[in-house]
């Protein structure tokens, strides 16, 4: 690995990104050290990386004494890149070329993945990992800094929706620091941020198993943010105002006050009421 870097990959082998693909390379060695120490200690770790690109974090990562770096990239001039570096890693390192959003990442049974995710699938791709978010220890992701204030928002706050439900309800959620346009080549139109989620053991998350469920409910409840939840809770419950009454509100709440374990309790309740009703 003597003599490598992200620079004279991209030089040698790339010389250009892609925008259909979402890529902005992070070329700064110091900002990808940055990256890599949020995920903590990786001695020993499974680890897998989404769209490696020119490889400042796959570098960066490779150095630390990790067991395997699976790096999952789509587009195949650079994953013949680094099949064609492979060999210098000593089997540390195996690429699977294949898009991400098609690819099973319980097939390679991660730790931790740490990514600077294509912003035009970043949302996407965390929520097709949401459901199994328990099967790793930890991720640390780059996202937009807008989707990453949606991600750890809170109620009565603008960005606070279904997806900050969601994510919250899997892994406790916290930002790492966020990044300028500047530091990438080439540079987006918008700032970055970096954030560390580490996921609640599945027995600790009632309901872990009905993510589909949890979601339509939401989905429901926040497509008129600010009008009363109780309306759009007729679906599925019968009398909506009571069961907000039951968990502490009143039944004009809106859908942006009601917090993530209370969203929880009104899911339990829906869930379990539904399930008894039909087994009965």
């Amino acid at each position: 690995m003597d003599g490598l870097s992200a620079k004279n990959i991209f030089d040698t082998f790339l010389n250009r990104a892609d925008k259909k693909f979402g890529q902005n390379f992070l070329f700064d060695e110091k900002i990808n050290q940055k990256i890599v120490s949020v995920a903590g200690d990786l001695k020993g770790k499974v680890v897998a990386e989404i769209g490696p690109g020119p490889g400042g974090l796959t570098l960066e990562i490779l150095k630390q004494n990790i067991k395997k770096l699976y790096v999952i990239e789509f587009e195949s001039r650079v994953a013949e890149v680094w099949k064609t570096l492979q060999p210098q890693f000593n089997e540390k390192l195996e690429v699977i070329e294949c898009d991400a959003l098609k690819f099973d990442l319980k097939s390679v049974a991660p730790d931790v993945v740490i990514s600077n995710l294509p912003y035009n699938i970043s949302t996407e791709l965390l929520l097709k990992w949401l459901p199994n978010f328990h099967l790793c220890e930890r991720y640390v992701l780059m996202f937009q800094k807008e989707v990453a204030g949606r991600l750890c928002a809170t109620p009565k706050t603008k960005e606070y929706g279904r997806l900050s439900v969601l994510t919250q309800w899997k892994a406790k959620v916290s930002k790492a620091f966020d990044l300028d346009p500047g530091s990438f080549f080439p540079a987006p139109k918008v700032k970055s941020t970096v954030i560390k989620f580490e996921p609640f053991k599945k027995e600790n998350v009632s309901g872990a198993d009905y993510f589909a469920e949890f979601s339509e409910l939401l989905t429901a409840v926040f497509s008129h943010r600010r009008k009363m939840a109780s309306k759009f809770l007729q679906k599925f419950f019968v009398e909506p105002e009571k069961v907000l009454i039951s968990i502490g509100y009143g039944p004009k709440v809106r859908a942006e006050e009601i917090s993530v374990p209370d969203y929880i309790r009104l899911f339990e309740n829906y869930f379990l009421s539904n399930k008894a009703k039909a087994k009965s």
